[in-house]
């Protein structure tokens, strides 16, 4: 089974760390915030967890204050983080995950258990290389 990975970040400077694109879109409008926070923090099932946060890439002063789980919705796979960025800092997913989430009308769907398993074999799959 095929997943659509969304990317949390638009890439990584080898001396700054990761970073958004000025192309990603900034959501201003907080009914439209509301909305993708429902999908990216609470929507999908979670596939993988870590203990404990991240830091926060963009301002280190805040600390691990970063979820550190990945989810799916039996389509996409996507970092709970997304959600904390987009909380922050206005940060919305990036165009394709974007306009799955509106074409879905903001409702993540609830994979079942073998779905489940099948996302968590694609991370594997594709941190060694061979997704």
């Amino acid at each position: 089974m095929e997943f659509k990975r969304a990317r949390l970040f638009d890439g990584v400077d080898p001396k700054s760390g990761p970073y958004f694109d000025e192309s990603r879109p900034r959501i201003a409008d907080q009914a439209e915030r509301e909305r993708l926070l429902g999908f990216l923090a609470h929507g999908g099932t979670t596939v993988e967890r870590a203990a404990g946060f991240a830091p926060d890439q963009l301002d280190a002063s805040k600390g691990k204050v970063v979820p550190i789980s990945t989810v799916t919705d039996g389509v996409w796979i996507w970092a709970r983080a997304q959600a904390y960025y987009l909380e922050q800092y206005g940060y919305g997913p990036d165009a394709d995950f974007y306009a799955y989430i509106k074409s879905r009308d903001y409702r993540a769907g609830e994979p079942e258990e073998g779905t489940q398993v099948a996302a968590l074999e694609f991370l594997r799959r594709s941190r060694n290389g061979r997704s």
